[in-house]
């Protein structure tokens, strides 16, 4: 999956992130790059909404796993929690990395056992800075019809 089609599902599935203005700015195999822009992501001080914050960091978490899922996979956020450092101001910009051999290792015990689960770690910067840290916990799964190896 590119990061157009990633963006499209994400559109499609989430619709509050069309509203937070979500954007995929880079997709690669191990990393990604979203943002959330506009003023409905702001509060009266001029910064960052904690919810928006948390919700785009989430995002970049599951649509990184997402994006590698094979054909006939589902995928849920099954924990998350999230540190807010300092204020952000101006566009959300999260950014999620996950190691090659960790993400194989998951999608291996997807392959085996039909279902497999992964942390995956957000940042959020800011002025130079980390503004946020969220850490998720995803759980993914085969659906019946798509032949795991028990």
């Amino acid at each position: 999956m590119n990061s157009s089609q990633l963006e499209q599902r994400i559109r499609e599935g989430i619709p509050i992130a069309a509203e937070m203005a979500f954007r995929v700015s880079s997709l690669t195999d191990g990393g990604i790059t979203v943002t959330g822009g506009g003023e409905q992501n702001h509060n009266v001080h001029g910064t960052a909404f904690a919810g928006s914050l948390y919700a785009i960091a989430t995002l970049s978490a599951w649509g990184l796993v997402q994006s590698r899922l094979p054909e006939g996979a589902e995928l849920v956020m099954a924990r998350g929690e999230i540190e807010y450092r300092k204020p952000v101001i101006g566009d959300i910009v999260a950014h999620c990395n996950i190691e090659r051999e960790t993400f194989d290792s998951f999608l291996e015990n997807l392959r085996l056992k039909g279902r497999a689960r992964l942390k995956a770690v957000s940042v959020i910067e800011s002025d130079g800075g980390v503004a946020a840290e969220f850490s998720g916990l995803l759980h993914a799964r085969l659906r019946e019809a798509s032949g795991a190896v028990d």
